[in-house]
């Protein structure tokens, strides 16, 4: 499977690229398109990451991960869309999210809250790309352990 990969550096005052890319991809509704985002961190400000660490610890990743999937049929059966977020945050993040102000738009469902796998959303139909990329964006912000720049990367992934 040969994927074509598109970066997209912005911030947060503009998501155009970022929203434009997304409505793009939900356009196309084949399940062959996908989008990451992450916070762009400076070598210098990585925490370090010890691979020993790495296979006992049951948090995810120090720097978060992102990840937006258009609603798409798969084996004709339609697949909502989605927003997953691997992170370090510790156990029930969508709790911790909660009490600092980031709640999921109404009509999400929440489908998986695990320390180790992340946190994932079942999104409605016609749901706005826009509000699940802030959303992303402020949950990244609030689940990780050091400050970061206000500046992120966006990977559009689209299988050819």
């Amino acid at each position: 499977m040969a994927l074509d990969k598109r970066h997209i550096r912005f911030e947060r005052s503009d998501l155009d690229e970022v929203a434009h890319e997304m409505l793009a991809l939900a356009a196309r509704g084949d399940g062959r398109g996908w989008m990451n985002v992450q916070p762009v961190v400076a070598d210098e400000d990585r925490p370090p990451e010890s691979p020993v660490f790495k296979l006992f610890t049951a948090r995810g990743p120090p720097i978060p991960l992102g990840t937006w999937v258009p609603a798409h049929k798969y084996r004709d059966k339609w697949q909502p869309a989605s927003v997953g977020l691997q992170h370090a945050g510790g156990r029930h993040a969508s709790k911790l999210l909660e009490e600092r102000g980031v709640v999921a738009p109404a009509g999400w469902n929440r489908r998986q809250d695990h320390i180790k796998r992340g946190l994932v959303y079942e999104l409605p139909d016609g749901h706005d790309p826009t509000a699940a990329l802030a959303f992303l964006l402020d949950a990244m912000s609030q689940l990780v352990a050091f400050p970061l720049s206000g500046r992120w990367l966006a990977v559009v992934l689209t299988q050819r």
